[in-house]
């Protein structure tokens, strides 16, 4: 089994989202961690949301996250 990687990361969950829904187009799988941290306690705090890919998706998921950049710019 691969280890995952952290592709990006963003205090804003609908930005991780996003960045997962342009992977999963393109057929590259990831995973959000902290999503439901907000939810579980009770003061808010800063703490990223984080989009985890495996380790053999890496250099393509960065890719795809930079054109995604470059062309939204």
């Amino acid at each position: 089994m691969s280890e995952l990687k952290i592709i990006y990361q963003s205090a804003f969950l609908y930005q991780v989202e996003l960045a997962k829904s342009k992977l999963a187009s393109r057929g590259i799988p990831s995973y959000v961690k902290n999503e439901f941290v907000n939810h579980v306690v009770v003061m808010p705090i800063s703490q990223n949301y984080l989009l985890l890919v495996n380790e053999k998706d890496w250099e393509n998921a960065l890719k795809i996250l930079e054109e995604i950049e470059e062309n939204e710019l």
